[in-house]
């Protein structure tokens, strides 16, 4: 996946540490971003056009959808080492981004990533309408 860069990283972990836990194989640099990637995708693609997210770059790029890949790579790679090794603000990162995601794809939380359309219209799956109104007539 070509979303993230190399250079988005040095916001979230410090080079050498990417550099150590990489052990010099780029793969599991794209397999944390695909798995974290897949995340997202499961839980907000059916609300929000992702592919067309995904495929802008630069500064293009949703920041807010940068940040938690950024988030879930990182605890992704941290994967390979031992439990104890990894730090507690990684697995917060994680934990929040996660309570994130999930609040934006239960329509608790606003996000501005670009909504579903079919046929020029916003494609949605909430319902508009209310219950008939109750007597409280006990004789109706």
């Amino acid at each position: 996946m070509d979303f993230l860069q190399q250079s988005d990283y040095n916001s979230f972990i410090n080079p050498q540490l990417l550099n150590m836990l990489l052990e010099g194989d780029t793969g599991k640099l794209e397999d944390a971003e695909d798995m974290a990637s897949g995340y997202i995708r499961s839980n907000l693609s059916a609300r929000y056009n992702l592919t067309t997210e995904f495929s802008r770059s630069g500064d293009g790029r949703n920041k807010t959808l940068v940040r938690w890949m950024l988030s879930l790579s990182v605890y992704y790679l941290h994967n390979t080492v031992a439990d104890t090794d990894i730090p507690e603000r990684v697995a917060k990162n994680y934990d929040d981004v996660r309570k994130e995601i999930e609040a934006v794809a239960s329509g608790k939380m606003a996000t501005d990533l670009l909504p579903l359309q079919q046929d020029g219209k916003v494609k949605t799956r909430f319902r508009w309408g209310s219950s008939p109104k109750r007597s409280h007539n006990p004789f109706e």
